[in-house]
């Protein structure tokens, strides 16, 4: 979601320089559940692209591989469009994203973190909520399923990685997160993760659950950044798992058995694959899924 002062300087990644060149296809597949993991494409900002993950597993961790390492029926390569980089032009960053996961015929598109910064960054009340509307216009051109988030109070972020400008006043993120519920409420393919409410609960102090995996009161360091804005490795998985949870709640063909839920196995997948350089070869064998 954030980025270090000295990286503003950098430039945009190349990945999101081709899409622009090329012309975009329909739109996302209509498959539903027994195609939903055939083309998985991750959406967003820095929190998707895992931020400051080198730390803890050697190489940067992004929720895509996240994904990869989780998943347990046959699936494709989960496409990865998530940019720390984000928070520079979340418009333009916003359209090449859309575009990537319309070029790749996207069955599902994780964009848990992808509305933070139309709603976050240096700017008027007012354009926080015409940047917000941009946002959610091109959300619209997706049909298959998507994995939303409300947009979630990080000002205890103020002074480590944000700035006080950058933060919408507390009426401004309250309109902004209601018009994005009612947004979603007119888009049957949209299927909200309670990533703002986890994230209160876990600031509050209080124990905090995803599907059978629980978390102790005081589990802030074990899942949130000292940044107080980025997940750690294992607050990745549980905001994987919370997305995942979700999209079986609402897909009731599909199984919290077609995805790895113990955070600590996930973990050692990741850190062992990318210690690698390569996809993980020590993951239990995949599970064919039923045809619904």
């Amino acid at each position: 979601m954030g980025i270090p002062v000295l990286l503003r300087q950098l430039v945009f990644p190349a990945v999101f320089l081709l899409p622009a060149l090329l012309p975009a296809r329909s739109a996302c597949a209509d498959g539903v559940a027994k195609n939903i993991w055939k083309r998985i494409v991750v959406i967003g900002a820095s929190a998707s692209a895992g931020f400051n993950t080198r730390r803890e597993a050697g190489r940067t961790v992004n929720l895509a591989k996240i994904i990869e390492h989780m998943v347990e029926v046959e699936h494709g390569e989960v496409l990865n469009t998530s940019s720390p980089l984000f928070f520079m032009n979340p418009r333009w960053m916003g359209t090449q994203a859309i575009r990537s996961a319309k070029e790749a015929r996207a069955t599902l598109v994780v964009a848990v973190d992808f509305l933070f910064w139309f709603g976050y960054g240096s700017k008027s009340e007012d354009r926080r909520m015409e940047d917000l509307e941009a946002g959610l216009k091109y959300l619209s051109g997706l049909k298959c399923p998507i994995l939303l988030s409300r947009i979630p109070d990080m000002k205890a972020s103020v002074g480590k990685m944000l700035s006080p400008r950058q933060v919408p006043r507390p009426a401004t993120l309250k309109g902004l997160n209601e018009r994005i519920d009612a947004w979603a409420a007119e888009h049957k393919n949209v299927i909200m993760v309670p990533m703002a409410e986890f994230l209160n609960d876990l600031r509050a102090g209080k124990a905090v659950k995803v599907a059978k995996i629980s978390y102790p009161e005081g589990s802030i360091r074990t899942l949130l950044q000292r940044d107080e804005l980025h997940p750690t490795l294992e607050g990745m998985v549980a905001l994987t798992g919370l997305s995942l949870f979700k999209l079986c709640e609402r897909h009731k063909e599909l199984s919290q058995d077609d995805f790895e839920m113990d955070p600590q196995i996930v973990k050692k997948r990741v850190i062992a694959a990318v210690r690698r350089g390569r996809k993980p070869e020590d993951k239990t064998p995949a599970k064919k899924k039923k045809d619904s």
